[in-house]
């Protein structure tokens, strides 16, 4: 028989530091308080570790509403944390068990006081940074204003950063809580510790000795003992009433609970629901079985064609090999003929060109020849025309010359003839 041992709260509703509260011996336990001290904040809490997730149930509109909100002086924390420690007298003993130990929460109420938390991570940051730089701790200091306010959120862990300053300041260092700290807590055999966290951007965590589960795995551990969010071992105000004008069948539930029937009832149900699937399953492989036989003469006849294909192309592949390689063989014959060929060719056409070469040299001189005696030519003929020229004019001169002689022939004979008669 579990008998509950420890409860600590953080950050649940009204708890905003760390509180614990311890319940010795096997007798009844009674927390009195004037109102609003957090009595059912208690219950509550109790409660909500061990699965509940109706917020209504716990006095809420949100769940995150059970996550302290701050006070005038307070802040408001980032995380709600409930760790319920249940143990077994038959079981428990003095020494500590040897499984994975539990990560929780420093029990240190400075983990959430921030002056605290700002004091150490000053000292830690000064040390990380005298090992790094040659500055001493007199040279850093740290700024505490409201930008460098320390950020409490459901996240994360204690970051440094530095700011740089001005020329001629001290570098600022600015610290920002970013997670709590944890630390590894063993815990001993017969115990029981039940841990549930929710942070403010809805994320939640469920823990069973240290180690993450699911929600399933509490309320399966707590099932059948009576322990659970709507069972019978948590009776608020009015439940009592509720109970003895409930009906015969609500009242039923109760007992079964007690006499731990629902626990089987439960995987009663959760059984038929996996028979019911496997049912389902098994007709639904019955009619892909029924599918597949069907279709099984076409898949053979595709694999035989497939196999007819695959045994084709092979015999086309060394085919194809052996045409390639008489063709590669007769081109590579083909290409020596043309080379030596070509080479032939090439010769001749050296040759030629050599022949080419001195043919252009003598028609050249011949050009140069052609040339020289057109030049001669045309001066003959310059010469021949000016000959031509001057042997008309002394024709011309001889003419006049000889008919000037008859003139004077003729008038030698007049003055002849004028002279005889004269005589």
């Amino acid at each position: 028989m579990l008998r509950l041992k420890k409860l600590q709260i953080l950050g649940f509703k009204s708890f905003c530091d760390r509180t614990e509260l311890k319940f010795h011996g096997e007798g009844i336990a009674a927390i009195v308080g004037p109102n609003g001290c957090g009595k059912s904040n208690i219950a509550d809490a109790i409660a909500w570790v061990l699965g509940e997730q109706s917020a209504k149930s716990l006095r809420g509109a949100r769940m995150e509403d059970v996550i302290f909100i701050g006070t005038r002086d307070r802040k408001p924390t980032g995380m709600a944390e409930v760790s319920l420690t249940l143990i077994d007298p038959e079981v428990s003993d003095d020494s500590p068990s040897t499984g994975e130990p539990e990560i929780e929460i420093q029990d240190h109420l400075d983990d959430w006081d921030e002056a605290a938390v700002r004091a150490v991570a000053v000292t830690e940051t000064e040390r990380a940074i005298e090992q790094v730089q040659p500055l001493g701790p007199e040279e850093v200091v740290a700024q505490e204003t409201s930008a460098a306010e320390p950020d409490i959120d459901q996240g994360g862990e204690t970051e440094t950063e530095q700011v740089s300053a001005g020329k001629g300041e001290v570098n600022h260092v600015v610290l920002k809580i970013r997670r709590r700290k944890f630390k590894p807590v063993q815990f001993r055999a017969g115990e029981i510790v039940v841990t549930r966290r929710l942070f403010r951007s809805g994320e939640s965590e469920y823990l069973l000795n240290g180690k993450i589960c699911r929600l399933r795995d509490i309320q399966d551990l707590f099932m059948g003992t009576g322990l659970g969010p709507e069972s019978y071992a948590i009776i608020e105000q009015g439940r009592i009433g509720q109970i003895l004008s409930s009906k015969p069948h609500d009242r039923r539930a109760i007992i079964e609970e007690a006499a731990g029937v629902t626990k089987f009832k439960t995987r009663k149900r959760l059984a038929e629901a996996r028979l019911e699937q496997s049912k389902l399953n098994l007709a639904r492989i019955h009619d892909i079985f029924e599918e597949v036989t069907r279709q099984m003469n076409s898949l053979k006849r595709q694999a035989s064609k497939a196999e007819r294909y695959s045994r084709l192309r092979e015999e086309l592949r060394n085919k194809l090999r052996i045409v390639l390689a008489g063709k590669f063989a007769q081109l590579e014959r083909e290409s020596s003929d043309l080379q030596a060929q070509l080479q032939t060719l090439g010769e001749e056409l050296h040759a030629k060109s050599e022949a080419a070469a001195k043919i252009e040299g003598e028609q050249a001189a011949a050009k140069e020849r052609g040339y020289s005696l057109e030049q001669e030519a045309r001066l003959s003929a310059e010469r021949l025309g000016a000959i031509t020229l001057e042997a008309d004019r002394a024709a011309g001169r001889r003419q006049h010359n000889q008919e000037r002689c008859a003139e004077l022939e003729a008038r030698d004979l007049a003055a002849r003839v004028e002279r005889n008669r004269a005589q």
